[in-house]
């Protein structure tokens, strides 16, 4: 079994660093509870300037992420969402489309964006993942001290 994150120490970070939550509202429920995560674990880490911004769905998550970066000093962005796969590839193409957007986003701005976005192939699988915002938050901080 992989080691989870979340048992790793959480990382010191400046006290004056601004983190932003990029999360989709579909499937709420699950994207509250990643949200809550990835909250507990940045004010564990002394994090206070924590904002979020709410889209329709995870494909919308990268444009999101750029127009906040163009709009505000950010230190770093935390990306939560849940795509669950159907009959079709459709959700396939979400997931690929968000994880390749995320990652361009990063590379032209230099502003670190840690992917916690679900690609589960059930709700029940979602729920036994409602922890990995806690373990987004981490990879965000461990990035942010690169």
């Amino acid at each position: 079994m992989q080691k989870s994150q979340t048992s790793d120490v959480i990382p010191a970070v400046k006290n004056d660093v601004t983190i932003v939550i990029v999360r989709s509202s579909y499937y709420e429920d699950l994207v509250q509870s990643l949200e809550d995560s990835a909250h507990g674990a940045l004010k564990k880490a002394g994090i206070k300037k924590i904002e979020s911004v709410t889209v329709p769905g995870s494909f919308e998550i990268p444009l999101a992420c750029k127009k906040v970066i163009e709009d505000k000093k950010v230190d770093g962005i935390i990306a939560l969402g849940v795509i669950v796969q159907g009959e079709t590839h459709h959700a396939e193409e979400v997931a690929r489309g968000c994880t390749d957007g995320l990652m361009q986003v990063q590379l032209e701005t230099g502003v670190p964006i840690a992917h916690g976005v679900l690609y589960v192939d059930s709700i029940e699988q979602g729920e036994e993942r409602r922890g990995r915002g806690a373990e987004a938050a981490i990879t965000l901080i461990k990035i942010m001290n690169v």
